[in-house]
């Protein structure tokens, strides 16, 4: 993906919420392909719009007046999805981010809209607590599913030795069950790159383990990428 670089990680992974309910929706209405990519994806609910390339979200939020765009391309299964997500730091310590994603083979198209609430100010060295609310929307031929969710988020800097991120959700599809989730992950810088180790999962679904590093390749700009299973 592209996005510019950011101090905090600015959001991306909505796509775990909007693209959830899939499984929900009846079975005349989903193709092979199309589930194999929200499998071989690991999409869970109530993981919050996290920092490219990461899903695990952190405990930060823009600068106050900021804002930034992120796009990229997951592939899974012999299936591409395209995806675009701005944001922008409302007041201090509280961002908006939305999301709008596309798979054109299997028209499946989803959305979200997020608040992300910084509750205490982050810290070069120490721990600080967040709050996500968001509501998404997933729709194939013929067939829709909305979702509303929460999400817990902590962020532990510890200076040059990295930082650490936990995340803990819900998220309830309408007309469905409310799901968990979870997740955590550790991330430092080594010169110009930054590399990352991330495990993630929702109720008794199996964890997906990911790895992934981001780097600036000019001024406001920052290219990155993942793999995970």
């Amino acid at each position: 993906g592209l996005s510019p670089p950011s101090d905090t990680h600015p959001p991306h992974s909505l796509l775990h919420h909007a693209l959830r309910g899939l499984h929900a929706l009846p079975l005349h209405t989903r193709s092979f392909r199309t589930l194999a990519l929200v499998a071989a994806l690991g999409l869970h609910a109530g993981l919050a719009l996290a920092g490219r390339p990461l899903v695990v979200d952190d405990a930060g939020t823009n600068d106050k007046g900021k804002g930034h765009v992120e796009a990229w391309v997951t592939r899974a299964s012999g299936v591409s999805l395209y995806s675009l997500s701005p944001a922008y730091a409302v007041g201090e310590g509280l961002e908006v981010g939305g999301l709008i994603a596309r798979e054109s083979s299997t028209d499946l198209r989803a959305s979200a809209l997020q608040l992300k609430w910084r509750i205490t100010p982050s810290q070069e060295k120490g721990c600080n607590v967040g709050l996500v609310a968001g509501f998404s929307r997933i729709s194939v031929p013929a067939a829709h599913e909305n979702s509303t969710y929460l999400n817990g988020l902590l962020t532990c800097n510890r200076g040059d030795s990295g930082s650490y991120h936990v995340n803990l959700g819900l998220s309830k599809p309408n007309g469905g069950d409310a799901a968990t989730s979870w997740g955590i992950a550790y991330e430092r810088a080594f010169g110009a790159v930054t590399p990352h180790i991330e495990w993630f999962g929702s109720g008794g679904s199996q964890p997906t383990l990911q790895v992934g590093l981001r780097g600036n390749v000019a001024e406001n700009l920052q290219l990155d990428g993942s793999v995970g299973r």
